[in-house]
């Protein structure tokens, strides 16, 4: 018997009350991520993709639908999973390291047993040197990889990300996206990424959700079907551009109509 999906969704929909109505966030929202799986959502802005995330991490409740994580009706969210937004959120008077830290001892665990944590995964995440650096001394991709490391030494299986490298220029961000797809699969974590950029959607992702324009429905869901290990010369490649005219009709379309 196959095992159930990592994250299973169906029909959740969201309101907010906007000048004393209740207008439509997200509506009907059906989306599942197997165990290991890269998944990613895009659509116009102000679909609900961000919102979506925040309900994935129990921080905004939802007014209807199911929310499974491993087949158990995931009510209590908050705490269980990972999750990387698009602002790193270092705090400039701490290094690198008591950055990466600070989400360890807020549960709890004592400094010098989340250092040693934390040194052991360093190099992998390509700050070996720069532990006792602040952030300021940082360049724009070195301080992401510090956000990501306190992320992932919460040791959640399952991590969602918000934009996590819109900030950054564009030869920062193609390196980032390599790596990224590194990290993931040799920490064999579940991955569920919220962005703009369809070229970083369909190189990270397994699948890619596209979202109408609000309320956010499922307009689309599409298998990438590229061979892994990934590169950034796949996106020069004739499946690579089939997949992403897939993507940009129907998106074209809703901006149109918008």
């Amino acid at each position: 018997m196959a095992a159930p999906p990592k994250i299973n969704v169906k029909c959740l929909n969201k309101t907010y009350p906007i000048n004393g109505k209740s207008e439509g966030i997200l509506e009907d929202i059906d989306f599942f991520v197997r165990q290991g799986e890269f998944v990613s959502i895009i659509g116009a802005s102000g679909c609900g993709k961000s919102t979506f995330l925040n309900i994935l991490a129990g921080l905004e409740p939802h007014d209807s639908g199911l929310i499974e994580f491993d087949g158990i009706s995931a009510d209590a969210r908050l705490g269980k999973v990972g999750y990387m937004q698009q602002k790193d959120l270092l705090l400039p008077w701490r290094t690198v390291l008591d950055n990466a830290i600070l989400g360890l001892q807020i549960t709890g665990v004592a400094r010098k047993r989340a250092r040693i944590d934390a040194l052991d995964l360093i190099h992998q995440f390509g700050l070996l040197g720069f532990e006792n650096q602040y952030p300021h001394a940082l360049s724009g991709g070195m301080r992401q990889r510090a956000a990501f490391l306190r992320t992932m030494l919460l040791d959640q299986s399952i991590i969602l990300l918000d934009e996590p490298f819109g900030a950054l220029d564009a030869l920062t961000k193609l390196n980032m996206q390599e790596w990224l797809m590194d990290v993931c699969l040799n920490m064999n974590k579940t991955a569920v990424l919220v962005t703009h950029d369809i070229d970083e959607a369909i190189l990270l992702s397994d699948r890619v959700y596209l979202l109408t324009s609000r309320p956010g429905r499922n307009a689309l869901i599409l298998d990438v079907e590229l061979e892994r290990p990934r590169n950034y010369g796949m996106v020069t490649g004739t499946m690579f551009a089939e997949l992403k005219k897939q993507l940009m009709h129907p998106l074209w379309d809703q901006i149109g109509a918008g």
